[in-house]
């Protein structure tokens, strides 16, 4: 936190500098009080009108200040809590797809939402209360030893019981801090993965069983703040009661010197204003400093993500590949258990096309998301030419594939920003890849045309179209790679074969396609075939070679047609 409070500085120091000067203003009102009521007892009317102007100038500039105080200390605010989410969220989007997996989305989304909200109300706001409670204190002090020393010493005896609470408190209430967070992170999980199948829900009435689900994890997540509420209630109701005694101490002690003559009665009143900004700040101060320190490992794992970044040191840059993409023994696996892909051997020629087919399972997807440098825990080698993929810059791997999956997203925006995704293209190229994609007559039928909103994911669309538009995103890009994970599946048949056709005829297109279907007549466009079984490639080559021949491939196309 110490960062954002450097980034932010001036206002940070003036939010400071303001607050004090409103504290201090705040607590001199117990001169005044003395003043005003020792003039009332001596029926001085000349004073009285000279205190009620003064009093009325001095009221209307702490009034200024306060107002100021309460400003700036939630401008501050607001800038840091800004600072913090765009930090979290530009960590977030740095992680590799792969370090990306390891959490839920809806753990992003507590982090961003819930926890960065736990940041501003147990940590900033507390902070300024903090600083403020303790100018006030600080200074009520001092009016109280210039007041009364021997009422002073028994204050001080008070404020060091005071002294014990936060020191038992703190540990505890860091750790169900902690333990909060990470209920807040489950629910929104849950509540994330209920939502996302309500399609599910309401055609397998499901709705009773959701419902119960929903009430045990709110049930939770709502008995875990109330742990944290508990402890904060008993550090609450103990601070008050010490900074009670602490009141009737000096009213007591007070009420007693005015009769042996030590004080005045205004000194009384001026005491009681003071204890009480003796006491309350106290409170205050006991109440937020627990909160503080226990919002450190919420700090932590923000600063975790939020500082995130792929290792890019002594990473070789790329921007394109000559000759070819190429694994040696290639192994991987999700769970470190079972294996996904087995001693895989193969090479990828730039500018010729190749087609991976076999059953489903057989580890197709995950080949080609580790050509594409989706993941980096893998046995074996994957070089692009003769450079080693992981000495390679990521990002810049990343822009040499453009990849349409099975199942597209589709942002919340027009099919226009979803082909573009925010990029500057010239009409011409949009307008080709619109023709190219099989979108053209779609469009022509929109009113809005390609302004259309498509809705959430492509809910607007149907599948068809959605994997149009992904395939017009991919070749808006003309990147070397284009990799078709299933890309037109769920188009019609002469679609998908009018969109294969084409893109088996652009020259400098290194094209890879996973996919079920098989028509002879495209199989027989690609420079090779990849037949895959368990996670091994049993075989290779072009589609005459292979169907004439008692291969495992013949047998897997005699069986699809």
């Amino acid at each position: 936190m110490k960062f954002y409070i450097k980034q932010n500085k001036v206002l940070f120091v003036a939010t400071i500098l303001v607050s004090v000067i409103a504290s201090l203003g705040y607590v001199f009102m117990a001169i005044l009080l003395q003043q005003l009521l020792d003039i009332a007892v001596g029926k001085d009317m000349q004073q009285f009108i000279r205190m009620v102007l003064f009093s009325i100038f001095y009221f209307a500039v702490l009034g200024i200040f306060l107002y100021l105080q309460s400003l700036l200390s939630k401008k501050v605010i607001c800038k840091i809590i800004r600072q913090i989410r765009s930090d979290v969220f530009r960590g977030t989007v740095n992680h590799s797809i792969e370090d990306f997996n390891k959490k839920n989305t809806a753990d992003y989304i507590s982090i961003i939402t819930n926890d960065v909200k736990m940041i501003e109300d147990n940590f900033l706001l507390p902070l300024f209360e903090v600083v403020q409670y303790a100018v006030i204190f600080t200074a009520s002090f001092l009016l109280m030893i210039y007041f009364d020393i021997i009422v002073t010493i028994c204050v001080i005896v008070a404020i060091a019981i005071m002294f014990l609470i936060p020191s038992f408190l703190g540990n505890s209430l860091e750790k169900r801090q902690q333990k909060y967070s990470s209920k807040l992170a489950d629910f929104t999980v849950s509540l994330k993965d209920i939502l996302s199948g309500f399609e599910i829900i309401k055609s397998y009435s499901m709705k009773r069983y959701v419902v119960q689900r929903f009430n045990k994890e709110n049930e939770e997540t709502i008995s875990s703040k109330y742990s944290v509420d508990r402890l904060l209630a008993l550090n609450e109701g103990v601070s008050s009661f010490l900074a009670l005694m602490v009141q009737i101490v000096v009213l007591f002690l007070s009420a007693y010197f005015i009769i042996t003559g030590r004080i005045t009665v205004g000194t009384l009143l001026g005491m009681v204003q003071v204890s009480s900004n003796l006491a309350n700040p106290l409170m205050m101060i006991f109440t937020n400093v627990p909160k503080i320190k226990s919002i450190q490992p919420i700090v932590e794992k923000l600063q975790s993500i939020s500082q995130y970044s792929l290792s890019h040191s002594q990473k070789e840059h790329i921007s394109s590949f000559d000759f070819c993409v190429c694994t040696k023994d290639l192994g991987f696996s999700y769970d470190k258990q079972k294996e996904v892909l087995n001693k895989i051997n193969c090479t990828i020629e730039k500018g010729k096309k190749y087609v991976v087919v076999g059953k489903s399972g057989c580890g197709k997807s995950t080949l080609i998301k580790l050509l594409a440098g989706y993941y980096s825990d893998y046995a074996g080698t994957i070089r692009y030419d003769n450079r080693e993929l992981d000495l390679l810059d990521r990002n810049d791997v990343a822009q040499l594939s453009s990849i349409i999956h099975q199942n597209i997203y589709m942002f919340d925006e027009t099919i226009h920003d979803n082909i573009c995704l925010h990029e500057d293209y010239p009409k011409e190229m949009i307008d080709n890849v619109v023709i190219e994609s099989g979108l053209a007559e779609f469009i022509s039928e929109l009113p809005e045309g390609l302004l259309y909103q498509v809705g959430e994911n492509g809910a607007n669309l149907s599948g068809g179209q959605k994997q149009r538009i992904a395939v017009a995103r991919a070749l808006i890009r003309n990147k070397p790679i284009l990799i078709l994970d299933e890309g037109t599946s769920a188009v019609d048949m002469q679609t998908a074969y009018d969109i294969e056709s084409r893109l088996l005829e652009v020259d400098n297109l290194t094209l890879i396609t996973v996919t079920h279907n098989l028509k002879a007549e495209l199989l027989n466009k690609y420079d090779e075939i990849i037949y895959m079984e368990n996670g091994s490639i049993k075989e290779n080559g072009s589609f005459e070679e292979l169907i004439n021949t008692g291969s495992h491939f013949s047998e897997y196309f005699r069986l699809r047609e």
